[in-house]
């Protein structure tokens, strides 16, 4: 008696290379189309992989992001939750310190840099940062403070942080480039404060 192969029939279900094939895939359609655009079916089909398998490797599109185009473990459900843990009035500078924290690790800074310059100076330059930024983290936080106007809440906050970052390590105004974290988080939390928080 003899056993039949069966081949399977659609796209390969794995390769040893998947995951980075995926990686690849999604850099490229989140540089080319922005963040919001992409959906992980888009994803799959550029990668020539099975869309389950993006699951398998990767938690979300936040995930998937964050390991592809910021290439660094970033948890964006969990940034949210950490804003939003303890009193209402920190939530500005909580923050803005969840942001400096994620820019400041290992070899973020300089991916973050090169994003915002590119998204200043390059004419058609597509802009996955700042709507990651807004509809994974700022959006959430809006929201989950009964805000009818998050989006525009979050734009703000995420215009308020990319101008932070923008004089720091663009610009490198010098007390701002100087100033220490600490201080960053208390004096730019005041201003985050207004738009994700407070009543206007």
């Amino acid at each position: 008696m003899t056993i039949q192969a069966h081949r399977p029939r659609g796209r390969r279900p794995g390769r040893a290379n998947t995951r980075e094939s995926i990686i690849a895939a999604a850099l490229t359609l989140f540089s080319e189309m922005g963040y919001e655009k992409v959906s992980l079916r888009a994803i799959a089909r550029a990668a020539d992989v099975d869309p389950a398998l993006i699951h398998h490797y990767f938690a979300n599109k936040a995930d998937l992001f964050a390991r592809s185009v910021l290439d660094i473990p970033l948890d964006a459900e969990d940034i949210v939750r950490r804003i939003l843990d303890g009193p209402e009035e920190g939530i500005g500078e909580r923050t803005i310190a969840a942001f400096l924290d994620a820019w400041d690790r290992p070899g973020a800074g300089d991916r973050f840099t090169a994003m915002l310059r590119s998204a200043v100076t390059e004419q058609n330059a597509r802009r996955p940062l700042s709507e990651f930024m807004c509809k994974e983290v700022l959006v959430k936080v809006a929201e989950a403070l009964g805000h009818s106007n998050a989006r525009l809440r979050a734009q703000l906050g995420v215009s308020l942080i990319l101008g932070l970052a923008l004089g720091r390590d663009i610009l490198e105004l010098p007390a701002v480039a100087k100033a220490r974290n600490p201080v960053l988080i208390k004096a730019v939390g005041l201003a985050m404060q207004a738009h994700l928080v407070d009543p206007w």
